[in-house]
């Protein structure tokens, strides 16, 4: 494990975990709002308990919050979908947020999001297929790197990532109808 200062917060760097989430599940009493990275995920899961394909070359992590109003609960996938699009296209990728849980190009998958609360604690999971090999078990993926026929670096993907998902935070319960407003052009 290295830990990194990215975007101000402390990030946790593995090899190989079998679960982001469950990774910060066990950090989350030992270091504040942790963020997880993960190489490789040997058992990472979707919504439903659905299996996550989480070879080398993509983007696993989790993100703690903690102290997450009630009331932006219920829409939390919404903007943590939002910051995800948003770095997507400044690296050049058009997407689009498929309800409950799927960032869309051009009809194939290339992230996925899982939310877990537990009282006012978050943890957000988020899987992107940044420069990895998509296999047939992934179905109808797609990665950054085929769309854009080039590597992505992927740090410096994460940092963009962390600055969008917190300038939404920031924003949360302070405008929510413009923030839904700007979030409609994505939708699918």
């Amino acid at each position: 494990m290295e830990i990194h200062k990215i975007a101000g917060k402390n990030v946790y760097f593995f090899e190989s975990v079998r679960s982001t989430m469950n990774t910060a599940k066990k950090l989350c009493g030992k270091v504040k709002e942790p963020v997880i990275v993960s190489y490789v995920q040997r058992c990472g899961r979707g919504r439903q308990g659905s299996r996550w394909i989480s070879n080398q070359g993509g983007l696993w992590l989790s993100v703690v919050w903690n102290d997450v109003p009630k009331i932006i609960l219920n829409y939390l996938f919404i903007l943590v979908a939002k910051a995800t699009v948003d770095t997507l296209e400044s690296i050049g990728i058009k997407a689009k947020i498929k309800i409950p849980n799927d960032i869309l190009v051009e009809n194939h998958k290339i992230a996925g999001i899982l939310i877990e609360n537990s009282g006012n604690r978050v943890i957000i999971g988020i899987g992107i297929n940044i420069n990895n090999t998509i296999t047939k078990e992934m179905g109808d993926a797609i990665s950054c790197k085929q769309v854009l026929g080039k590597e992505i670096n992927i740090e410096l993907f994460l940092s963009s990532l962390l600055i969008n998902l917190d300038c939404v935070r920031q924003q949360c319960g302070k405008n929510n109808d413009k923030i839904l407003r700007d979030i409609k052009r994505f939708l699918i």
